[in-house]
């Protein structure tokens, strides 16, 4: 549901490389599997759906000429170009245990 959500608004937004970006996140199956957010103009995937929101996996921003910054939890940046090369690196990024987890965990 939260991916569908964040789709449509990446559409109504009309913000091409947002949307690209989502659109190859939701392609990732590890991705896939998480919960999505936004973050200002970034897209961050959490292992829980409804708060508290996790902050320990990478998240993603356009930012502009196809390029993207991919920030991780631990405070690195990367700059990549184009937004599957962004989304290769954050599921490459993702810690082993990047799974959902359970309802009230």
């Amino acid at each position: 549901m939260r991916w569908r959500q964040l789709r449509e608004t990446t559409v109504r937004m009309q913000d091409s490389a947002l949307h690209e970006l989502v659109e190859a996140a939701f392609e990732q199956p590890r991705l896939r599997v998480l919960s999505p957010g936004r973050s200002m103009q970034g897209v961050t995937c959490s292992r829980r759906a409804a708060p508290p929101i996790c902050r320990d996996l990478p998240g993603v921003m356009p930012i502009g000429g196809d390029r993207y910054r991919v920030r991780f939890a631990d405070g690195r940046v990367q700059e990549v170009n184009g937004a599957v090369e962004a989304v290769s690196v954050i599921a490459d990024g993702l810690p082993d245990d990047a799974v959902p987890w359970p309802s009230g965990a």
